[in-house]
């Protein structure tokens, strides 16, 4: 595949297709994935994620759930890191099946992000790692409360809005508006995000109540 083809891939998620279009692009893309952008896009987001959840300081026995995990870029640099209870969910089965690969999570399943998770209280996680999934969409701002409940009470549920997608709603009160009035919104902090690209993005670290 022609490198403007994934160029033009990459323009696409950054219009706010459909869920089952945007399904396609990952499809075709997915093993193209990590080299379109950590090679040719400066794609950072994954590293300052990892190193603003290591500074949280998540024991490294922690049970982690990758959210939208892609190809696993993310949950890469957590198990390197020295957390190895990770679990990895996408919606996209191309992108697991890269993902699993890595030999990195003790799960992989699939997950629609713009629905209940459907995880039981006593499976939740004791904190939850998005990075990349959220900006232009889907999903959008108003499925983050469906990420909440995923973690255990107090849990941080760290999360990346990239570019100019996440600024019409970083402004606004994201809990409770978008979570559960509960639940809280500890940080926002600037990160990279396609540095070749001059796209930035934000940190948001969240809290369930």
């Amino acid at each position: 595949m022609q490198s403007a083809s994934r160029n033009a891939m990459i323009k696409r998620t950054y219009e706010d297709p459909p869920t089952d279009e945007l399904m396609q692009v990952y499809a075709a893309w997915a093993d193209n994935y990590d080299t379109d952008l950590l090679d040719e896009h400066g794609y950072m987001a994954p590293h300052d994620a990892v190193e603003g959840f290591i500074k949280l300081g998540v024991p490294k026995d922690a049970r982690i759930l990758d959210c939208g995990c892609g190809t696993g870029i993310a949950g890469q640099l957590l198990f390197d890191a020295g957390y190895h209870h990770i679990d990895g969910a996408d919606l996209s089965a191309e992108m697991r099946n890269v993902a699993a690969q890595r030999g990195i999570y003790q799960q992989l399943f699939e997950l629609d992000m713009t629905d209940d998770y459907g995880i039981a209280p006593d499976q939740a996680y004791d904190a939850v790692i998005c990075v990349g999934v959220f900006g232009f969409g889907p999903p959008h701002v108003e499925h983050l409360h469906h990420i909440m409940g995923a973690a255990k009470a107090d849990a941080p549920v760290l999360i990346t809005v990239n570019g100019a997608g996440g600024r019409a709603w970083l402004g606004q009160q994201l809990c409770p508006t978008s979570c559960q009035t509960r639940d809280r919104v500890c940080g926002k902090h600037p990160i990279r995000h396609m540095t070749k690209d001059g796209i930035d993005a934000r940190l948001i670290e969240l809290r369930r109540g």
